[in-house]
């Protein structure tokens, strides 16, 4: 494929916890080169997850993805032919492993490297290199957005992410670069009738499992081993309940669930 999705970032002021949670409940893996000073930065062999200390001004929560493509030229060229509405920037030079960062015509923000080495570099080196093979990876990175379908378009047009039907009964548009989803939701103030508005942007992440008892079971060991380490509960409440069928619903995998910080993932191991 000629875009690969390789990370996922997200945005927490325990960080550090939800480094642990997700080492400890998805057998995810530290980058041997990390940036302890400025994030932690695990990983399943293919895709790494970067998870960032809140500063002043930024929002908790799943914040972008990040993609790598063989070349970066013919994205900036195909963005700007048909995809007006989205943009593209250089990062500073102490980023190499996400070279620029862009948005699609929803404004929803992703990294971007290229395939060489000298934009490859650091964090995600082990991943370029080869990576490693585990059983429970990441395998959804999921979007909620007002223009659900031209976004999906976009993805299609500039990064060459296949179409994948969508399961029966969601309303996702679904891409995949071989082995991640990227899944757009449609986004309206309708669609959260009966429970609190989720803004439009990133919306949840999928996780691939080898056997979903097994995985629940050992859900409950690392939480009860350590209640820090225990994900926030999905219901309970009449909202909550709501809130909790409507993601269900829309999410397409076996299992919902959500991490230490109430982040929102979706389970399957089909």
């Amino acid at each position: 494929m000629f875009a690969q999705i390789n990370h996922v970032a997200l945005i927490s002021h325990q960080y550090n916890t939800l480094g642990k949670f997700y080492e400890a409940v998805f057998g995810l893996k530290s980058s041997a080169k990390g940036r302890p000073a400025s994030a932690i930065t695990i990983g399943d062999g293919y895709v790494g997850l970067n998870l960032i200390p809140r500063r002043d001004g930024y929002v908790e929560g799943i914040d972008h993805f990040g993609m790598v493509v063989d070349d970066v030229e013919p994205v900036l060229e195909r963005m700007k032919r048909k995809h007006k509405n989205a943009a593209i920037v250089k990062r500073p030079s102490a980023r190499p492993f996400a070279a620029y960062s862009g948005h699609d015509p929803d404004g929803n923000v992703f990294d971007l490297a290229q395939k060489k080495e000298d934009t490859r570099k650091e964090v995600y080196a082990e991943i370029a290199g080869g990576g490693w093979a585990q059983d429970r990876y990441v395998n959804k990175f999921a979007i909620r957005t007002p223009n659900a379908e031209e976004c999906a378009e976009f993805y299609r047009d500039v990064f060459e992410l296949e179409p994948v039907h969508r399961k029966s009964g969601t309303a996702a548009y679904c891409l995949t670069d071989g082995r991640v989803t990227l899944a757009v939701l449609p986004w309206s103030i309708p669609a959260f009738e009966g429970m609190s508005v989720k803004r439009p942007g990133p919306d949840h992440i999928g996780f691939h499992v080898e056997n979903l008892d097994a995985f629940k079971a050992r859900v409950a060991e690392v939480a009860g081993m350590n209640p820090y380490l225990a994900g926030l509960p999905l219901g309970g409440s009449p909202e909550s309940d709501v809130r909790k069928r409507f993601f269900a619903g829309q999410a397409g995998g076996k299992w919902q669930m959500s991490d230490p910080d109430g982040n929102w993932i979706d389970i399957t191991d089909e």
